[in-house]
């Protein structure tokens, strides 16, 4: 059954990571068959992790009162469908909104998914079987650009869609072979205001973010997303089922910041593959699949380097290990805002190693001390919490760049703009260096790691 279970979370992670990191290649050629700028294609990446930030935390919940493997096999289902609709999109709107689709039918594998993986594995094996499923992650993130880049020059964007949804769907072949069944606790009730409250704040403060540099409402919208999150935390204090108990946070140093070192770390770094992507195809004039090739580079180092380091958390206390990642990004990034016109593809290429090391020193040693520093019984929580903060981190990545671009008024990809669009990669990158800053900070803020037992 272990195994099984294991087959099944590495190829949902393989190809929710693919579908992320893949369009992000793919999308100068969509831009110009629909004649969408940077930002509209910008919101395009960023409408899958909108989706998913706002249903991740709910549905986790759901999923442990419901049953994880349940709600795993049905997001399973129309993930797959929805992927192979998003390929006959007529406008860069349809897409947009069918990639937010998919993002909240994710969410539906990102909340159960690790919890399931915990529940069925030793806690002294906890590290090495999350760095498999983070390696799935990054040959996922391996295989996208790469794959997205040749499918899109040779038989088009359209047909990425297609073959990721067949891919999707041969995760059930292994999940089918396992009968048992997970939960948190069947007994609680779902809390629905506390659900609605947030479903309501996380698109206002992302949203708001996102669109300050667009339209006079937008910081309207991120101060309505704030009082939203304040009302949220209040109305789950006093919830007798809370979907999210906040005392989780209390006097945990560990779960706190280690969840805190994950938002900024993927805040600062999920953006550098679309950044790069436009570098290397706009400034550089290299083709989809020279850029695709240049970037497997990163996320071949993630997936080769991820189980060592996961082993390795077991062994060292892990926010020690992913404090070093972090670092170490820190310094790439602001190598990444010297790069300019003349800069070498083989020092890019370079830098992205350097990230690649980065990341897999963090990620899966981050996972294993969240989920060290909790209760079996809250393994769903933590799950989607972990996913949430991923994925709002992202969200903000990517709403960082949009802001950006916007404020710089780049509104080509077709090389009007290039001294713009470089200028602003410059900026962008200079704040993402000094978010990770903050986030090693936060990573070196959690106190000596002690597992709880199970």
């Amino acid at each position: 059954m272990q195994k099984f279970v294991l087959y099944a979370v590495m190829i949902t992670s393989f190809i929710g990571a693919l579908v992320g990191s893949g369009i992000n290649v793919a999308l100068p050629s969509i831009g110009q068959e629909f004649m969408a700028g940077a930002g509209d294609l910008s919101r395009v990446a960023s409408a899958y992790l909108f989706g998913s930030a706002i249903f991740t935390l709910p549905l986790g919940k759901a999923a442990d009162i419901l049953g994880r493997k349940k709600l795993y096999k049905i997001g399973i289902i129309f993930f797959s469908i929805t992927l192979i609709i998003g390929g006959f999109a007529q406008s860069v709107e349809f897409l947009f909104g069918i990639r937010f689709i998919q993002g909240g039918l994710m969410a539906m594998v990102f909340g159960p998914g690790m919890a399931v993986l915990v529940s069925v594995y030793d806690k002294s094996m906890r590290g090495k079987i999350l760095g498999y499923s983070t390696a799935a992650v990054y040959v996922g993130l391996t295989c996208g650009p790469a794959i997205g880049g040749f499918i899109c020059h040779y038989i088009g964007w359209r047909w990425f869609f297609y073959l990721t949804g067949a891919i999707a769907a041969s995760g059930l072949i292994f999940l089918l072979q396992v009968k048992e069944e997970w939960y948190g606790d069947r007994n609680e009730k779902f809390d629905i205001k506390g659900s609605l409250c947030y479903m309501v704040t996380a698109p206002l403060l992302l949203y708001g973010f996102s669109e300050i540099s667009q339209t006079q409402y937008g910081l309207y919208l991120f101060f309505a997303g704030i009082l939203g999150l304040i009302i949220f935390v209040l109305q789950e204090r006093k919830a007798q089922f809370p979907m999210l108990d906040v005392g989780l946070f209390i006097g945990n140093k560990a779960f706190s910041f280690s969840n805190l070192a994950a938002l900024l770390h993927y805040a600062a770094t999920f953006a550098i593959s679309f950044l790069i992507s436009l570098y290397l195809q706009v400034v550089c004039g290299l083709t989809a699949p020279e850029a695709g090739s240049i970037l497997l580079l990163q996320f071949m180092m993630m997936a080769l380097l991820s189980p060592k380091a996961g082993s390795l958390s077991d062994r060292i206390e892990p926010g020690k290990v992913a404090s070093v990642g972090m670092a170490i990004n820190c310094v790439c990034l602001w190598m990444l805002s010297c790069l300019d016109d003349s800069s070498s593809v083989v020092l890019v290429g370079g830098i992205l190693i350097g990230i690649g090391i980065g990341f897999a020193l963090f990620a899966s040693p981050n996972n294993n001390a969240i989920m060290s520093a909790i209760n079996p019984k809250y393994y769903g929580t933590a799950s989607s919490l972990l996913a949430t903060m991923r994925i709002i981190g992202q969200a903000i990545s990517m709403a960082i760049v949009t802001i950006v671009l916007d404020v710089n008024e780049v509104r080509s990809i077709t090389g009007a703009d290039n001294d713009m669009l470089l200028y602003a990669m410059q900026i962008i990158y200079r704040i993402f260096a000094l978010v990770c800053l903050f986030g090693v900070f936060a990573s070196l803020a959690r106190n000596k790691q002690e597992e709880l037992d199970n």
